[in-house]
C-alpha cells in the first residue's frame, strides 16, 4: 500500500486523534497550576497547624491560672480575710477573660484551618480529574505518534521533507538521551562526594579525639588514654575506607572527578606498645597521628573542591538536558506538522481549536 492510499485510509482516524488532543491540550498546563496551588495550600494548613499548637499552649496555661481562683476556696478566704475581696474577684474576673480570649483565638484558628482543608480537599479533585485528562492526552498524543509512524516511518519517497524532519528528530532524541544521561550520572557521583565528604568530616574528628587520647597518654593517661586512642584511630580508618570507596564510584560514574592521595591512619604497634610503654614511645605515636591528621586535612579539601566542581557540572549538563530537551520537543512538533501536511493534503485541515471545543459541548448537550 502506498503512503497516499494509507493517509485516505487514516484521515478518519487522524482527525478524530487531533481532536481529541486539542480537547485536552490544557490539561498539562493547568496540571502544574493545579500543583503550584496545592502546595500554597499545604503550607498555609502547615501554617495554621503551627499557630494552633501555639494557641493550644496558650489556651492551657490562661486555663490553668482561671481555674486557680474559680476553683480555691483557700485562696478566697484569704482575701477575704486580708480585706483584699474587691481585689481577688478582679484578679477572678481578669483570669476568666484572658482564658476565654485565649480559647476563642484557638477555635477561630481551628475554623480558619478547616477552611483551608476544604479548600485543599476540593482543589485535590480538581487535581485528580486534571491527572486523568493529562493521562488521557498522553494516550491520545501516543495514539497519533504510532499512527503517523505507521506510515511514515523509515524512507518515505513521496514525502521527502518528511524525511528529513523524521531523521532530524532522531537526531534530537539520540541527543537529549546522551544528555540525560551525562546528567544522571554526574548527579550521582555528587551525591557519592557528598556522602563521602560526610564519612571525611567524621574521620577527620576521630583523628582529633585519637590526637586528645594520645596527648593523655602522653602525660600518664594509662591503658584507658591507650584503648580510647586504638579505638578513635579505628573508627578514623573505617570512615576513610568508605570515603575511598565513594570517591571510586564517583569516578567510575564521572571521569571529571580527582582521585584523593593516600590517607595513612597508623594505628602504632599494640605488642611493642605494651611491652615498651614509655614517654618517647607515645611522642612517636602522637606524631604519627598529626602526620595522619595533616593527610586527611590535605584531602579533606581536595575531596571538597572535587564536590564543589562535581556540583557545578551537574547543573551545567542540566542546563544541557533541558536545551536537547526542547530542541527534542521542537523536532517533534514540527515532524508531527509536516505529517499533518500531508493528511491535509488527502482529507483537507483537521479541526480548529474552537471547532473542537465546540464539538465537546455539542456531546455534553447531547
Amino acid at each position: 500500500m502506498s503512503a497516499q492510499q494509507a493517509l485516505v485510509e487514516a484521515a478518519s482516524k487522524n482527525a478524530e486523534l487531533l481532536q481529541r488532543i486539542n480537547e485536552t491540550e490544557y490539561a498539562s498546563s493547568a496540571l502544574n497550576q493545579s500543583q503550584t496551588y496545592l502546595n500554597d495550600l499545604d503550607r498555609e494548613i502547615q501554617n495554621w497547624n503551627i499557630e494552633i499548637q501555639r494557641l493550644e499552649l496558650k489556651t492551657a496555661s490562661e486555663f490553668k491560672d482561671h481555674k486557680k481562683y474559680a476553683e480555691s476556696t483557700a485562696r478566697r478566704f484569704m482575701h477575704r480575710a486580708a480585706g483584699k475581696k474587691e481585689q481577688f474577684a478582679e484578679k477572678a474576673s481578669k483570669e476568666e477573660r484572658e482564658y476565654v480570649e485565649a480559647l476563642a483565638a484557638e477555635n477561630q484558628a481551628k475554623s480558619r484551618r478547616e477552611e483551608w482543608i476544604k479548600n485543599r480537599d476540593e482543589a485535590r479533585k480538581q487535581h485528580a480529574m486534571l491527572e486523568d485528562t493529562d493521562r488521557t492526552h498522553k494516550r491520545l498524543q501516543a495514539e497519533l505518534d504510532a499512527l503517523y509512524n505507521s506510515i511514515f516511518a523509515g524512507p518515505s519517497p513521496e514525502f521527502p521533507a518528511e524525511d528529513q524532519k523524521e531523521f532530524a528528530m532522531r537526531q534530537a532524541k539520540d541527543a537529549f538521551n546522551a544528555a540525560k544521561q551525562r546528567h544522571e550520572a554526574e548527579v550521582q557521583a555528587a551525591n557519592c562526594l557528598r556522602d563521602a565528604e560526610g564519612f571525611m568530616t567524621q574521620a577527620l574528628q576521630s583523628l582529633d579525639d585519637a590526637r586528645s587520647h594520645s596527648r593523655m597518654d602522653m602525660f600518664g593517661g594509662g591503658s584507658l588514654s591507650d584503648m580510647m586512642e586504638r579505638d578513635a584511630l579505628s573508627k578514623a580508618q573505617n570512615a576513610t575506607d568508605k570515603v575511598k570507596m565513594l570517591v571510586q564510584q564517583a569516578q567510575r560514574l564521572s571521569p571529571d572527578v580527582q582521585g584523593l592521595g593516600d590517607i595513612n591512619i597508623d594505628h602504632g604497634h599494640a605488642m611493642s606498645d605494651i611491652m615498651f610503654d614509655n614517654i618517647f614511645s607515645d611522642m612517636a605515636q602522637h606524631d604519627r597521628i598529626k602526620d595522619s591528621q595533616a593527610q586527611a586535612q590535605r584531602e579533606a579539601q581536595t575531596l571538597r573542591n572535587a564536590s564543589v566542581r562535581t556540583q557545578e557540572q551537574s547543573k551545567q549538563l542540566q542546563q544541557e538536558a533541558a536545551t536537547a530537551l526542547t530542541r527534542l520537543e521542537t523536532s517533534r512538533r514540527e515532524l508531527q506538522q509536516i505529517r499533518q501536511d500531508a493528511f491535509e493534503k488527502v482529507a483537507g485541515p483537521p479541526p480548529t481549536y474552537d471547532q473542537a471545543i465546540q464539538h465537546q459541548s455539542e456531546k455534553v448537550h447531547s
